[in-house]
């Protein structure tokens, strides 16, 4: 699991990003850690016990990537490919997920809960064990997707495809 390690920023509850002493927000090099965190997107294959909330990800391709154990929690992600790629114990609450493909992926155990999803592609794909409650989708599609234990209570979903 990712380290509970919290920001030195007073009053701050955030947990910490990367190698550094405070979250993302409070960081005094947040360039630095967002071009840190691109590296580690196109260069690693396994991503593991990553903290990096409140971020903006774009127009990346993490295909084929393995995300393990990692908080991604009120992040935005716009036009990102990740399809082909697993996650497990995942954390993606409140994010933003806008124009991204997921299509072929293995998402076990995750979290989505509360986030907006627009015109994303999970066709396709494991999605065992999942949580989507409260999510807010439009135009997305889930077609040929194992479902299975992943769970959409009090979603709001539009124009949404569940086509087996």
């Amino acid at each position: 699991m990712f380290e509970f390690k919290t920001c030195k920023k007073e009053n701050c509850n955030a947990f910490t990003t990367l190698d550094s002493d405070y979250c993302y927000r409070h960081s005094p090099n947040k360039d630095d850690l967002l071009k840190k965190m691109f590296n580690y997107f196109e260069k690693e294959d396994l991503l593991r016990n990553i903290t990096f909330s409140h971020a903006e990800f774009e127009n990346l391709s993490t295909k084929q990537k393995r995300f393990s154990s990692s908080n991604f929690s009120w992040c935005t992600f716009r036009n990102m490919d990740f399809s082909g790629s697993k996650f497990s114990t995942c954390f993606f609450d409140f994010c933003l997920f806008d124009n991204c493909k997921f299509c072929d992926t293995d998402i076990r155990y995750s979290v989505f809960s509360g986030s907006k999803i627009i015109n994303c592609d999970f066709s396709n794909s494991l999605l065992i064990h999942n949580n989507f409650s409260g999510i807010d989708a439009w135009f997305c599609d889930f077609s040929c997707s194992d479902l299975y234990f992943t769970t959409f209570c009090s979603s709001c979903l539009r124009d949404v495809s569940f086509e087996d």
